[in-house]
């Protein structure tokens, strides 16, 4: 049996590292390896550190463009680089995988670049910015061992841009969901009032005002309807939404403002559809997985990281991007089905999350890799 290793998992939050990898570090862990963590700090930092994680702190400009915060996060990985001497790092989102693998292999460490979505990476308004940065991330693929993709959309982008060699990519089938914990609570009932549930970061790009457009046509027709939403104001995003619009909106009766929450599972259990009309560059949805999870049926967009949860009109629906109209149309399409027809919708999913998506598929790619590094070192 091969040694266990040092492994460092960095990340831009420790929020993403619990919510979205904590099924992999503690699998890590139980291996035998010993797992360190890296992000900024934040609310979930302690919640980490409660696991027994060693857990390291570092600066992080996360919305910014500043060369001198960029060089200062970069400065800090090397010098915990050097403090450690990891066996392995898996780098993930852009600032880690561009000044981690960079700090990587300065520090002669192997490491992965996760690419978790492009977000606003190809849609930069200032053109020497974007084009800084993409350079920035082809210096910093050629240095890594390998560069994954949460969805071949990106992955064509990045091969297709000369950014990486297609030969040094792999694709990952999203970040997994918990089966287990994201499970239908209850046997499948239609409420008399039909909920729609839109959850995730309170961004426009996540298609906010087309949702709350759409709750407007469908209420002009429906009076039994109630429209949902759930999530994180965070007012240093430059595309956060206003909370006095929330709050308008809400006076307006247009939606109910349930405010953010550590457990999902509640207000996906009470919601008869989950709606995520985003037009961002995701990797995979994650609140689509937890609703297909959870037996639930969604709409979303036609648009990459959401398009691959849904099969269209089998366990949800697909609409245009910014398209108010076709959204409204979806909806009302999923309110004139049955009961049954909704129950098999969400049956579906289900099934869909369990064959593409469970977690213990993701960690076992993951297990495989590390398998592999093990006996080629």
């Amino acid at each position: 049996m091969s040694k266990p290793l040092k492994i460092a998992i960095v990340s831009n939050t420790s929020w993403s590292i619990y919510n979205f990898r904590l099924g992999l570090i503690r699998t890590l862990k139980e291996l035998g390896h010993d797992v360190f963590l890296i992000s900024p700090k934040d609310n979930f930092s302690a919640k980490l550190i409660a696991e027994g994680f060693s857990y390291q702190n570092i600066y992080m400009d996360n919305y910014g463009t500043s060369p001198f915060n960029d060089l200062k996060t970069l400065r800090q990985f090397i010098k915990i680089y050097k403090t450690h001497a990891f066996d392995l790092i898996f780098h993930y989102t852009i600032k880690p995988n561009i000044y981690g693998s960079l700090a990587a292999y300065r520090c002669n460490i192997p490491s992965v670049a996760i690419t978790t979505g492009l977000g606003h990476l190809l849609s930069y308004k200032n053109v020497l910015v974007q084009f800084i940065v993409l350079q920035s991330y082809k210096m910093a693929s050629r240095l890594s061992q390998q560069v994954w993709f949460l969805n071949e959309d990106d992955q064509h982008v990045f091969v297709e841009k000369g950014i990486v060699k297609k030969e040094k990519t792999y694709l990952l089938q999203s970040e997994g969901v918990n089966t287990d914990r994201f499970k239908p609570k209850r046997p499948f009932e239609c409420s008399p009032v039909v909920k729609f549930l839109f959850a995730g970061r309170i961004i426009w790009d996540k298609g906010v005002g087309e949702y709350v457009n759409a709750a407007k046509i469908i209420k002009t027709k429906y009076p039994n309807v109630e429209f949902q939403l759930l999530g994180f104001i965070n007012p240093n995003n430059p595309n956060s939404v206003p909370i006095i619009d929330i709050e308008k909106w809400q006076k307006e009766g247009i939606l109910n403002y349930l405010g953010e929450t550590t457990d999902i599972r509640k207000y996906i259990d009470e919601a008869c559809c989950v709606v995520l009309p985003s037009y961002y560059r995701e990797g995979i949805s994650r609140v689509l997985l937890e609703a297909a999870s959870m037996g639930k049926p969604i709409i979303t967009t036609d648009n990459v990281g959401c398009r691959d949860v849904v099969d269209h009109k089998v366990n949800g629906y697909l609409c245009q991007k910014k398209n108010t109209e076709d959204l409204a149309l979806q909806m009302e399409q999923f309110m004139q089905l049955t009961c049954d027809e909704r129950k098999a919708m969400g049956n579906n999913g289900r099934q869909k999350v369990l064959n593409e998506f469970d977690e213990k598929l993701i960690i076992q790619n993951y297990l495989d890799f590390i398998a592999r590094f093990q006996n080629n070192a």
